[in-house]
């Protein structure tokens, strides 16, 4: 009953919020991409916008923002016969379907933990625990992965795509440790999570020694400079959205859940 009731709510919870991360992203996200790549493989922009690239989650992290890595270097680099979405609708609907699935991944994840913490008493089922909850998971899942890695945008130099699938993913699960320290450890042990939050950007994200643009044009440089401080504010607003529905709706579906228990037991 239970497996059946988390996974229902995570689909709801996920069409809603990954409906609305998209919408979001479109209006706001998406044509700061869209410039950005006007200026990849070029010093001037391109007439025609040839791949956006973004993706969600997750990804995660950055819950769906753009992270590309080429297979030299870690830079961004794209094959002749690489696939891609075409321009226009079937590209929004790959967006649209990435963060749906991150937003019922994500939700299916914070319901578990939110019942398991009300389980233990640890938890409140409330709609100021569903923003803290809310909250935590954008810490651990984009706050602190992007503090090593911030959202890139295309034409930007990166480490290899592996190096910062590792880090990212040893961030958030190190991150997510040391919240749950901080929140449910008894007495001093809550100390123990304050390390976990500051080893990993101890140890340092991966990051290529090249450049930040591989662009030399002066214009075109101060562009993607722009764009790209842009796109790190977007995807911080659009990121923060995400997390906050994603805690609410969870909220509201363990309340529903204990009106529902309670009306049974009073039978």
């Amino acid at each position: 009953m239970l497996f059946q009731r988390i996974i229902l709510a995570s689909l709801l919870v996920g069409l809603l919020a990954g409906g609305l991360l998209s919408a979001v992203q479109h209006s706001q996200v998406t044509s700061i991409i869209l410039e950005a790549e006007t200026y990849e493989g070029g010093e001037e922009p391109e007439p025609v916008v040839v791949e956006e690239h973004q993706h969600a989650a997750a990804d995660a992290h950055h819950s769906h923002e753009h992270e590309h890595g080429g297979a030299e270097a870690g830079g961004h680099h794209h094959g002749d016969d690489a696939w891609a979405p075409e321009d226009g609708v079937e590209r929004t609907l790959y967006t649209l379907l990435a963060n749906v699935l991150a937003g019922i991944g994500f939700s299916a994840l914070m319901l578990a933990c939110m019942y398991s913490a009300r389980l233990s008493g640890k938890g409140g089922a409330g709609w100021g625990a569903g923003l803290l909850w809310g909250l935590a998971g954008y810490g651990v899942f984009f706050v602190a992965p992007a503090l090593g890695l911030p959202p890139e945008i295309p034409g930007m130099q990166a480490a290899a795509l592996e190096n910062r699938q590792l880090w990212w993913i040893a961030t958030a699960f190190v991150t997510a440790v040391g919240f749950a320290l901080l929140a449910f450890a008894p007495g001093w042990k809550k100390l123990g999570g304050l390390p976990l939050l500051i080893i990993p950007h101890l140890v340092g994200a991966p990051h290529t020694n090249a450049p930040e643009f591989a662009a030399s044009n002066p214009q075109a440089l101060q562009a993607l400079e722009s764009l790209h401080h842009q796109f790190i504010t977007a995807a911080t607003l659009t990121n923060a959205l995400f997390w906050v529905i994603v805690g609410l709706a969870c909220a509201w579906f363990l309340r529903r859940w204990s009106s529902q228990d309670a009306a049974l037991q009073a039978r």
